[in-house]
């Protein structure tokens, strides 16, 4: 990571002891890395902090709640909305306490609040932001933890990550790297 961006991984750090989020962000940063390759259209001032940053809002809802907020069994949509509105206020006050560009924090906070629910995109940045999120479910790591806290067996996971990936995926370029990663996946795993 960059200095500002190790910086910001920091400050955030407290927020991401919940739901294994230290993990996931951590993946999903070397995600949104390879994906700029492709994009550099893309602003990386904006990607990057805003994949760091985008889960902060979980460390606000009580554990036993977030398990029905996220994942395919999802139905507590209300608490999945909380923690992007949360998330964007963390952020807001990590990177205004950082003095970062306030046109880039403005774009960063929105793209996080509305990261899971928002169903439009708001521009590349958000696209490329949603991807590297979502790509680490795809790798060994991910398939290991969320089978588990979803309760459903490794197989039957990894069948419905294939089955969703042109579903969930905004550009060309995660597409190819989620099926690389599952095949990467089911090849160690299996």
């Amino acid at each position: 990571m960059g200095t500002i961006y190790e910086t910001i991984y920091e400050m955030v750090r407290p927020y991401l002891d919940t739901r294994k989020n230290d993990i996931h962000i951590s993946i999903s940063y070397a995600f949104a890395q390879q994906l700029l390759k492709h994009y550099p259209e893309a602003d990386e001032d904006i990607i990057i902090p805003a994949v760091i940053l985008h889960d902060a809002g979980w460390k606000v809802i009580p554990e036993e709640k977030q398990s029905c907020a996220f994942g395919p069994k999802c139905n507590d949509m209300e608490t999945l909305r909380f923690h992007e509105i949360e998330g964007a206020k963390i952020a807001e006050k990590i990177l205004r306490s950082i003095n970062y560009n306030e046109l880039k924090i403005a774009e960063i906070t929105a793209i996080i609040d509305g990261h899971d629910t928002r169903k439009e995109t708001l521009s590349l940045n958000d696209a490329l932001v949603k991807d590297a999120d979502k790509l680490w479910r795809f790798t060994p790591t991910g398939v290991g933890i969320d089978h588990f806290r979803f309760g459903i067996d490794r197989d039957s996971y990894m069948a419905y990550l294939g089955s969703i990936i042109d579903q969930w995926f905004l550009t060309p370029v995660a597409k190819n790297k989620a099926r690389e990663a599952l095949d990467e996946t089911r090849a160690l795993l299996l």
